[in-house]
């Protein structure tokens, strides 16, 4: 239980009244998921060295310089979401799927001529071209529920009280937890500023029906803008300018239901409600460069500069409670209040390498390095002294590692990968490892139909399924006194990604 408590602290889910504005914000907006066209998802995503994608490009942007010829292309995805979710020893199970549009990406290419036909030396080729990629859905249900025998949400809002005048909690109850706990009868005070919940200030044994209802959705769009150039087909090098684009929004609803106290013959049940509404854009750079020594053999690296992204913050308290006995009812009203702030993304470094058969196939891998507790929050007209100290003591550098293979038949195309996503938290600032990666393994297929010439391919499509897996943690409160009990949902997250691409060359 401490454990668990521990490490939901540090847990990508935290604990649902604490909106934003904070370290979970620098997380949930720095992080990808593995992103890309049916071809790069069925590989792993491993195809930072490979490139000629349009969605490989926003691992590598030297990639673009390996096309040519002109090309369109576009993905459609059905996704599936299950979180099994475990709290107090009750286990609920919560599912949800969509279709969305993942990829897209136009391609134009100049390839130089000479004398003898295409150009092998200096300027081979230079290309530029337009992607978008989805590089984190957040989309997702949970359920949890269980029986409380030790603690109340009361008691941390009695917590959130505490060091408070009782005009002051009691006057500015909007949007104020420990003001609308206070207006709703579940706290009230011991002495001038110290409160107690209802069932500690009477000392109460109790039984509680405890249940969360969480719904989120959202997803960070990459819209980039690129270019490359081929030099003598030994050295390939691009650029990226992108933009990216956040929308996320979450609603959740914790509920009680008092099934039993020893001291009072009043059975309260409390609704709380919390929403945050999220939106922004931010600008960044991205630049990259590959070198073939052999047909054989290709080596990449690229580097992605801090995005800063402007966000602004919806969020809402609501809170009401009843007391059986008298048929009470008191509720708390929502209010939207608004935030903006800025977000500083950590940099990321990708190395790739790739083993290539021009009529076999190749096995590709690459490897990410991104430095968690870099991100930083900034505001004209605040200063996160404390959410930018957490950063940096929470998180860490994070590794990732995708490895990748196509097998080529004919017209056919058969993939396989595996990716690994390294956990960001620090296990040191907890005393318990906090190594919980999110991992991914896929599968794909795709067929090239010849054009009249029988030379070169017009037209494609590829198919690809992945299959995402990782543990997170939620707590719906935590408490922080001497001897108090807060308990935290253990969520198993999977996750079915199918997608299909078309594209076509000319």
């Amino acid at each position: 239980m401490l454990k668990k408590s521990i490490l939901a602290t540090f847990s990508i889910c935290l604990t649902f009244y604490a909106f934003a504005q904070n370290e979970q914000d620098a997380l949930r907006y720095s992080q990808n998921k593995l992103f890309g066209s049916a071809r790069v998802l069925g590989a792993g995503g491993a195809f930072g060295a490979l490139g000629a994608d349009a969605s490989a490009i926003a691992i590598n942007p030297a990639g673009i310089a390996l096309y040519r010829r002109n090309e369109i292309s576009g993905s459609l995805a059905v996704t599936s979401y299950l979180i099994d979710s475990k709290y107090i020893g009750s286990i609920n199970t919560e599912s949800k799927t969509g279709l969305n549009i993942p990829q897209f990406g136009l391609v134009f290419t100049k390839v130089q001529q000479g004398f003898n036909g295409d150009e092998t030396k200096d300027l081979v080729s230079y290309s530029f071209g337009f992607a978008v990629n989805r590089l984190n859905d957040f989309n997702q249900n949970s359920i949890f529920s269980g029986i409380n025998t030790k603690s109340s949400i009361s008691d941390y809002f009695a917590e959130q009280a505490n060091g408070r005048s009782i005009n002051n909690a009691a006057n500015s109850y909007v949007n104020d937890i420990s003001g609308m706990a206070y207006w709703t009868y579940l706290i009230d005070s011991i002495n001038p500023q110290k409160f107690g919940s209802i069932f500690t200030s009477n000392k109460d044994t109790f039984s509680i029906r405890q249940s969360n209802i969480s719904q989120i959705t959202g997803r960070i769009n990459e819209y980039n803008f690129s270019s490359g150039l081929n030099i003598s087909n030994f050295l390939y090098f691009g650029a990226s300018l992108l933009f990216q684009n956040v929308n996320y929004e979450s609603s959740n609803v914790f509920k009680e239901k008092v099934l039993s106290r020893s001291s009072s013959s009043n059975l309260f049940s409390t609704d709380f409600t919390t929403k945050v509404k999220t939106q922004g854009t931010g600008i960044g750079g991205r630049f990259g460069f590959i070198l073939k020594p052999t047909d054989y053999f290709r080596a990449g690296l690229s580097y992605t500069t801090p995005v800063r992204l402007n966000l602004k913050d919806e969020y809402s308290y609501g809170l009401n409670s009843t007391a059986n006995s008298n048929s009470y009812f008191y509720s708390a009203t929502e209010r939207t209040d608004y935030f903006d702030y800025d977000l500083v993304t950590p940099s990321k470094l990708t190395v790739s390498a790739a083993l290539i058969h021009p009529k076999l196939g190749f096995i590709s891998v690459d490897w990410d390095q991104v430095d968690y507790k870099s991100a930083r929050l900034t505001a004209s007209n605040y200063e996160f002294i404390n959410a930018n100290a957490a950063v940096k003591s929470n998180y860490t550098v994070a590794n990732n590692v995708r490895v990748g293979s196509e097998l080529r038949y004919k017209n056919s195309r058969f993939r396989a990968g595996y990716a690994y996503y390294g956990s960001p938290f620090n296990s040191s600032s907890t005393g318990v490892s906090l190594d919980n990666p999110t991992q991914s393994i896929s599968g794909g297929l795709g067929f090239l139909f010849p054009s009249v010439d029988n030379y070169s391919s017009d037209f494609y499509i590829d198919g690809a399924m992945v299959y995402t897996w990782n543990t997170n943690y939620q707590t719906p409160y935590q408490l922080t006194e001497k001897g108090r009990t807060s308990y935290s949902a253990e969520n198993q997250f999977t996750m079915m990604n199918f997608l299909v691409t078309a594209g076509f060359r000319f």
